[in-house]
């Protein structure tokens, strides 16, 4: 194998190709300060306890200093947390990632009294100190939702057990971090080319989607057994982890895992069930689409390997970043002139980590906190669908964006509910702007079908995901345990189900 093929260390790709985190901290030792600030605060907090009765003041001096720590900890846990994804392997990062998530558990145990003894307060008071202090009308939904949740709000000592709980209970989500990005290992396959590739995530992505059928099946198989080789640990971790929901649902006295999952933003049960039922009455435009892949790709069989090879492969393009970055700002145009200077902006102070590299997380995401830019993490592999990535991405930051420049920080947030609107829409732009760009025939038609793959991504196949994500919970809920093998036959009847009579499935991997 080539060293060209071989995945490239962090050291070697160009500094204006990575995120520039040093404006959220110049080094270690800042961030080392922000820790200690934080230790401090939560000591006061804790000496703030009892207070909320006494006064105007006091309740309004709690609050403020309880939303000021948590301010400085979450700046400090989103840099550590960043600096790990760069490359999982690095052991110091790790422990000050894990150093934040610590600070995190102490600071919800230090505030643990705070609901509990907010809610003791009469309306009354409430009022009374409203008519004292006009500026704690700022707060007047912060409280409100408070009192939304009374009925899942616990004693204050059951409080504090729950708060001390996270550093146990996050333990699952840390080993399949450490499993996932640094110590599984995937084998060399055979690219298009004829060359000999190390697999990757991102190289996995793009290989799955080239025309040559012997390449796709390699690719699936070789990223599959990677994965299977370790079916038993996975399976145990994500029973374990899926116990940690059972049990805070519990504790907390939700109905379920649904219930617990959709009540940070006050949505309904019946939406998520509304959603599956919909898809489930629309899977006949999936079907069909699963139908014309396999007719038109001449296919016996069209087997998993298969499901997201293009269908028009002849008007198949795509761009490196800079042109990327360039094509998502035309397609931006319609958002207005200060939504792409901020883009441009980003863009130019290293808002992005671009490329893949040893030990970095997989995937993408959208970052930051207040008061620090938003950061985009990216797997760029080459492909057009990078180029969506990336405008997805951006969505999200610009929401971010916008909502910590106009919000104060008790409301410089958004529930996840409505997140993926900024970012589809994005996605959107982007596809009218390339189909709006070209007359050619072929390249249109590769875009349609992207188009097509893009909407059974965002609706069937997310929608996929929950349904598989609320049986896993309904099973546990019930008292099983999860398996390789329970796991395998659940989320095989769902692939049938979604993909339909046409897709092939193997029953073991």
């Amino acid at each position: 194998m080539s060293e060209s093929n071989a995945v490239q260390e962090r050291g070697d790709i160009p500094e204006h190709l990575t995120w520039d985190l040093s404006r959220i901290y110049a080094d270690w030792n800042a961030w080392e300060a922000d820790v200690a600030r934080v230790e401090e605060g939560v000591d006061a907090l804790k000496g703030l306890k009892g207070t909320l009765a006494d006064s105007a003041a006091a309740f309004r001096l709690a609050l403020e200093s309880m939303l000021e720590v948590r301010q400085i900890l979450d700046r400090v846990y989103v840099y550590a947390s960043m600096r790990s994804d760069e490359d999982a392997r690095i052991g110091d990062h790790l422990a000050r990632d894990g150093r934040g998530g610590t600070l995190a558990v102490a600071f919800s145990e230090a505030v643990s009294w705070f609901e509990p003894e907010l809610l003791a307060l009469p309306e009354e008071r409430l009022a009374a100190y409203r008519g004292e202090d006009g500026d704690l009308a700022l707060y007047d939904h912060f409280i409100e939702e408070i009192r939304r949740s009374a009925p899942h709000t616990l004693p204050e000592e059951q409080e504090a057990l729950l708060a001390s709980s996270g550093n146990v209970t996050r333990g699952a989500a840390n080993v399949f971090n450490a499993l996932d990005n640094a110590d599984l290992s995937f084998p060399t396959v055979t690219d298009e080319k004829g060359d000999e590739v190390e697999l990757t995530k991102a190289r996995y992505s793009r290989l799955v989607r080239v025309t040559d059928r012997g390449v796709r099946q390699a690719a699936f198989e070789g990223f599959m057994d990677a994965y299977g080789g370790v079916a038993n640990t996975l399976a145990a971790n994500m029973d374990a982890n899926i116990k940690n929901h059972v049990f805070y649902a519990r504790a907390r006295n939700h109905s379920g895992c649904l219930e617990a999952a959709l009540h940070p933003a006050n949505i309904p049960a019946e939406v998520f069930h509304s959603l599956i039922g919909t898809v489930h009455d629309h899977f006949e435009h999936l079907h069909r689409y699963t139908a014309l892949k396999k007719r038109v790709l001449g296919l016996d069989q069209l087997r998993e390997h298969d499901l997201y090879v293009p269908l028009f492969p002849d008007g198949e393009f795509a761009f490196d970043y800079d042109e990327g970055c360039r094509e998502m700002i035309t397609s931006l145009a319609p958002l207005g002139d200060a939504y792409l200077d901020t883009v441009r902006g980003g863009l130019e102070q290293r808002w992005i980590d671009v490329h893949e590299n040893a030990g970095k997380r997989g995937g993408a995401y959208s970052s930051g906190c207040f008061g620090t830019d938003p950061y985009i993490l990216l797997n760029w592999s080459g492909q057009l669908r990078d180029t969506f990535t990336l405008a997805h991405e951006m969505g999200h930051s610009m929401h971010s964006w916008l909502t910590t420049h106009t919000q104060p920080f008790v409301y410089a947030d958004y529930p996840i509910f409505p997140a993926e609107v900024a970012s589809t829409f994005n996605e959107m732009l982007l596809m009218r702007h390339l189909l709006d760009a070209t007359k050619d025939r072929d390249r249109r038609l590769y875009l349609l079908d992207v188009f097509l793959d893009q909407i059974n991504a965002t609706v069937f196949r997310q929608t996929m995901f929950a349904e598989m994500e609320h049986a896993m919970h309904r099973a546990v809920e019930g008292g099983a345990t999860l398996t390789a093998e329970s796991l395998d036959a659940m989320y095989l009847e769902i692939l049938k189900s979604y993909w339909g009579p046409e897709a092939v499935f193997d029953e073991v991997r």
